[in-house]
């Protein structure tokens, strides 16, 4: 297979409401016509992705509408820890609408939230599991711990919670804790995703990929905080609990090579910003194509 990168960046937007949308439009020369064919099937699949989404066991839906070269093909996923079904089909019709509106007559765009996510494209992105459009957060600091000790322990936690995601079905979903107790670290957490449609061995393969971007300086080494947005798998960990209810897994505290120095007598106050928050407002998108 042949994978080409592309390293763009791109702002979150902030909506009516509160309400952040990440998201991508894909090439500026790459636009439909009002009132064309290729509006009219967007709207088509908008309707139907969102209605199958809510009805579905795993809250996705993926397919395509119309003809060639009119043909509009998308894809639509909540998260796992979803309990309202009505909530994710809403959250799905609210993207599509936004992504119509931030990324104007774009034949392709994609866009985030933290309940839910979509594409659409007039290309069949759907037909490889390896076709996966993913967006990072940069980094904005470092933990105060040695970062090859942080860093195989946020590995050992996402590795251990992408192994229970891939095997659990439908939802291909599972969130964990491990405990670190060092360095003014107490907890590790983290969430993880694939598509439902993937294979176990497909989900996993897609998750590997990405989480070998948490040792690597120019990704996620050393950062107390990481998220990576794909459309085909995603992660996010945090030294802050940031996901409702009790983790499906939980990890005892590594051994350490190094010993982390004695508790400090004086109490140290909580950051208490929201992890979306702590992460910041810069993206890098890179694209991924298998061929």
């Amino acid at each position: 297979p042949c994978t080409t990168t592309l390293l763009l960046a791109f702002l979150a937007v902030a909506l009516p409401g509160g309400a952040k949308a990440w998201h991508f439009c894909g090439s500026s020369g790459d636009v439909f016509a009002p009132r064309s064919t290729y509006q009219s099937n967007l709207a088509l699949l908008s309707a139907g992705l969102a209605k199958n989404a809510s009805a579905s066991p795993a809250l996705f839906a993926a397919g395509g509408v119309g003809d060639p070269p009119d043909t509009v093909y998308g894809l639509a996923l909540c998260r796992g820890d979803t309990t309202n079904a009505t909530a994710c089909g809403a959250c799905v019709a609210a993207a599509f609408q936004d992504g119509q509106q931030l990324c104007a007559y774009a034949r392709e765009a994609t866009v985030f939230y933290d309940p839910c996510y979509l594409r659409f494209s007039g290309r069949n992105f759907l037909a490889a599991d390896g076709d996966n459009f993913a967006a990072y957060f940069s980094k904005v600091r470092n933990v105060t711990a040695p970062a090859e000790v942080f860093d195989a322990a946020v590995v050992a936690l996402l590795n251990a919670t992408a192994d229970h995601a891939a095997a659990s079905s439908p939802r291909r979903f599972a969130t964990g804790v491990e405990a670190f107790r060092g360095w003014g670290v107490r907890d590790i957490y983290a969430l993880v995703q694939c598509t439902p449609d993937m294979s176990p061995a497909g989900c996993r393969s897609c998750l590997a990929g990405i989480i070998s971007w948490v040792n690597d300086p120019d990704y996620f080494s050393g950062s107390p905080t990481g998220r990576v947005l794909g459309v085909r798998c995603n992660y996010w960990y945090d030294v802050h609990p940031f996901f409702p209810g009790s983790p499906l897994l939980r990890l005892d505290a590594p051994a350490f090579d190094v010993s982390p120095p004695a508790p400090s007598p004086a109490p140290v106050a909580a950051d208490t910003t929201p992890p979306a928050d702590r992460a910041g407002e810069f993206f890098f998108v890179l694209f991924f194509f298998d061929s």
